[in-house]
């Protein structure tokens, strides 16, 4: 009887046939344990009012999945497949209470030390929730409703096997963050569409078989802030290519440094108004940037380094308006050097080293007054460089392997007390050094 009153509330999540198999899937496993060892969900399930069908309320459950015994046996329920399906061919080598039929699923946590945290020192490894009210950690929801649970799985812990898809339907899970498991397969599952709650998912040092297409979905999340995958070794890693993006989306930080990811940087990338970090880094993206790059209006750090991008440099980068690092070094890009970009007055950082650039530096780079790092090296650029005179905050200068001639401006790096860093070797340079470098350390 409990397994049927249990499949009736969970078929909305998976397949009935997936659940009938006790003994070979992962969800099997979990509606086994949900219905024959986990004393809380067995309580939930036996004390069924025959009026109603409803199963006995939380205490005061959470904001968004509500207090019904039914959302704390589906709860409960996706955490054991998760378990089951990550540890497919060998158990982890914490279970992190995982499991525990006597706790809250609050408290499936083991408590670590590092520095590395929101909490500082104090870092929860496992499922940790925060109360409604002041954000305090919570272990259950017996005096407090819980505004939101966070999956946390940030070490060593051999977790083997994919993300089932059942992982979707935690809407209230505010955050999601596996680090350093080389034996985890498979794609992001689809379903995390779902994820209503989901403010970032942080995907760092995970395996040669971990990765895949990104869902479309998970860029429609009004709430998600960040999404953070760096330094996984799959290699399939790859964004979608098409996705409708709502206005109302809130997605400030787009990090994929280092993932492999291939294919073209999609357009639909510049309908993302709020985003603030776009780091594209390392990867082996290719085609030409795009000219909607250009809308991304909040923008402050763009990073395209180390691709195989080619064709020009846009014009349209010049209405960043408020950017202050423009990375798009280590590529093969070819052409001019927008003029455009002589307008982003609170640049700050701007590499475009080896690639293939071929024209003079434009007399608007003149207006780059906030310009303290600028990196023009290994490319084919040619003309003086006269026009650095007029960067005041001018620290860092590579110049090398190009074809600049003329003498240096007199006043370079006159306007600032700065350490600085010159490299103009391999160019045709004449005349001797300016009389300010005398000054400089």
């Amino acid at each position: 009887v409990r397994f049927e009153l249990a499949k009736s509330i969970l078929s909305s999540i998976t397949s009935p046939d997936l659940l009938e198999d006790e003994t070979t899937t992962p969800q099997g496993k979990a509606i086994r344990w949900i219905v024959c060892d986990d004393s809380t969900s067995v309580q939930l399930l036996e004390n069924q009012d025959p009026a109603t069908g409803n199963l006995p309320k939380q205490e005061h459950g959470f904001r968004l999945g509500g207090n019904a015994g039914e959302a704390q046996v589906t709860r409960r329920y996706i955490l054991a497949a998760f378990f089951y399906s990550t540890s497919q061919v060998s158990p982890w080598i914490d279970s992190l209470n995982f499991l525990s039929p006597d706790l809250h699923e609050c408290n499936w946590h083991k408590n670590y030390t590092r520095s590395n945290f929101p909490f500082g020192d104090f870092d929860p490894v496992g499922v940790s929730c925060q109360d409604e009210l002041d954000g305090n950690m919570l272990l259950d929801d017996y005096q407090y409703p819980v505004e939101f649970m966070m999956v946390n799985i940030r070490i060593v812990n051999d977790l083997n096997g994919p993300l089932p898809p059942e992982i979707g339907y935690l809407m209230d899970c505010r955050s999601l963050m596996l680090e350093n498991h080389l034996r985890l397969t498979g794609p992001l599952p689809q379903t995390m569409g779902n994820m209503a709650g989901l403010f970032s998912v942080a995907l760092l040092l995970n395996g040669p078989n971990f990765g895949g297409a990104l869902p479309s979905s998970l860029f429609q999340l009004n709430y998600l802030n960040t999404i953070h995958i760096q330094d996984n070794l799959g290699k399939n890693w790859s964004l979608p290519t098409n996705v409708q993006v709502g206005d109302d989306t809130q997605l400030e930080r787009l990090l994929l440094v280092r993932n492999s990811f291939a294919g073209i940087i999609p357009p639909w990338i510049s309908k993302l108004k709020q985003l603030q970090t776009l780091d594209l880094s390392k990867n082996n993206f290719q085609g030409a940037i795009p000219e909607t790059i250009g809308d991304l209006s909040s923008v402050k750090y763009l990073n395209l380094l180390g691709n195989n991008l080619t064709e020009s440099i846009p014009s349209s980068l010049g209405k960043l308006s408020e950017i202050d690092a423009l990375i798009l070094g280590e590529n093969a890009l070819q052409g001019e050097l927008p003029a455009s970009i002589g307008t982003l007055r609170t640049l700050q950082l701007l590499d475009v080293g080896s690639n293939e650039l071929t024209s003079t530096i434009p007399s608007s780079f003149a207006n780059l007054e906030s310009l303290k790092y600028l990196v023009l090296e290994s490319n084919s650029l040619n003309g003086t460089v006269d026009v650095l005179e007029s960067m005041k905050n001018l620290t860092v200068l590579l110049t090398r392997s190009n074809s600049f001639s003329g003498a240096l401006p007199d006043g370079l790096f006159s306007g600032t007390s700065d350490n600085v860093v010159v490299d103009i070797g391999d160019n045709k340079f004449t005349d001797e050094l300016p009389t300010s470098f005398a000054n400089m350390s």
